[in-house]
């Protein structure tokens, strides 16, 4: 027998109808959440599900991208940098512009996704990254995502080869045989097993899998408890503190003398102007052996192959980005007038040299790969270097990205060369000038 004394509590009701109200709203969010993606502020993307980041961009005209080119690669195909940096502080309740993708989308009218992401060698960045998020997107019954219709794979000479020999050791060496590893059928059965069938986004759908909205807002929530007790913010403070210490400034000879010649090793000529360039900037895998280069690119060309299967309609275009000590016009003591102090190694003009051929034979290898597929190629650098004679296109502290007229350059270079009829600068090889 029902007791109705029990359920004529008035906090009963209560509770009763705010459960109502939670479901109800919660019903709405979730049949709604997939149409406005592309509104979410860029502040919030860290509370998306991982797949639902290559729907959340703005350079496409809705949710869900049609005849798209895919931009694949590390955090240059991502857009980091100053100029991402200076949104998230300006702009972060909207969802701006800040990398290649917004500027071919807004230069080509055509939809443009980047799946890259920061710290990814050639495994991830053509392998699981495109493919594993595709896959997972379309595991949510709301979403229908093709396969691109033209690829933009980014290498970048600064640390990619350095990120596979890392990656080699994360997902190759704990289960398989490193004697067998150009043994290509095998190594191929490895990205199959090993880095897309076995990755944590491939699952099995519930229909809780498929409340976007739900997990979107416990996130949100969960972090707004977690800043309650926190502080300050450890990232803006560690920022100021490279802003102070590591910030690209004009090399004065009289400050000089108090320097430590090991921040002195990078002087670039910009506009006439002699700056010094902090002494961590990547370089052309200048600590990589010969042998661990002919390794790191090995990698590249078997993820390339594995991608180039996965995706063959679609059309694939090679774009070579150069380090930052590549990119410029470094000085030698003379040059620089450090020659006059102390401290210096005899081999300082050396390095350099050494950094210039390094970066042509990286560059020639991967042409020789993009030739060898067919596949068009563009050395980014002969448009980075033609600019920077007169201008600085990395960030002032993020040394190692582009700055906002950087991502232009490169944008135009690609559009230039694959995207503006005939143009013979898609046959040409590699050009350091």
């Amino acid at each position: 027998m029902v007791n109705r004394r029990f359920y004529s509590k008035p906090w009963l009701k209560n509770f009763l109808l705010c459960i109502s109200s939670l479901t109800f709203i919660l019903l709405i969010g979730e049949w709604l959440f997939p149409f406005f993606l592309t509104k979410i502020p860029l502040k919030f993307y860290g509370y998306l599900d991982r797949a639902l980041l290559t729907l959340v961009q703005s350079s496409k005209n809705s949710v869900v991208p049609k005849d798209y080119i895919a931009i694949l690669g590390d955090s240059y195909a991502a857009g980091l940098g100053e100029w991402l940096n200076e949104e998230i502080k300006t702009n972060s309740l909207s969802n701006p512009d800040y990398g290649a993708a917004h500027i071919l989308y807004n230069k080509l009218k055509r939809d443009v996704v980047n799946f890259g992401s920061g710290g990814t060698g050639s495994i991830e960045g053509l392998v699981s990254l495109p493919i594993v998020q595709l896959k997972s997107i379309n595991s949510y019954s709301a979403f229908n995502l093709e396969k691109p219709n033209q690829i933009l794979a980014f290498f970048f000479e600064g640390n990619d080869l350095e990120d596979n020999l890392r990656d080699l050791e994360r997902f190759y060496k704990p289960k398989y045989d490193m004697k067998k590893i150009y043994e290509t059928k095998y190594f191929q059965e490895f990205l199959k097993n090993e880095i897309v069938e076995n990755h944590p986004l491939i699952r099995n759908v519930t229909v809780f899998d498929n409340l976007s909205f739900s997990s979107f807002l416990g996130k949100g929530l969960l972090n707004l408890f977690n800043k309650f007790w926190t502080e300050e913010d450890y990232y803006e403070k560690n920022w100021q503190i490279l802003k102070i210490k590591e910030k690209l400034y004009q090399l004065d000879l009289k400050k000089a003398v108090h320097t430590h010649p090991a921040h002195l090793i990078n002087i670039a000529s910009v506009d006439n102007k002699k700056w010094v360039f902090n002494k961590r900037n990547m370089g052309a895998s200048l600590e990589l052996s010969g042998e661990e280069i002919s390794l790191g690119v090995y990698v590249f060309e078997q993820s390339l192959e594995f991608m180039r299967k996965y995706f063959e309609d679609s059309k694939i275009s090679i774009i070579y980005i150069p380090s930052t000590l590549s990119s410029y016009q470094l000085l030698t003591l003379e040059e620089s007038g450090l020659k006059k102090l102390r401290g210096f190694k005899s081999d300082y003009n050396l390095r350099l040299d050494i950094i210039k051929q390094r970066s042509k034979f990286i560059c020639n290898k991967i042409e020789e790969i993009a030739s060898g597929y067919d596949f068009s190629f563009l050395d980014a650098g002969k448009y980075i270097r033609r600019v920077t004679k007169k201008e600085i296109l990395h960030g002032s502290v993020d040394q190692d990205h582009f700055n906002k007229k950087g991502y232009y350059v490169l944008s135009d270079g690609i559009i230039e060369t694959f995207f503006s009829g005939d143009n013979p600068a898609a046959s040409r090889g590699c050009i350091y000038e």
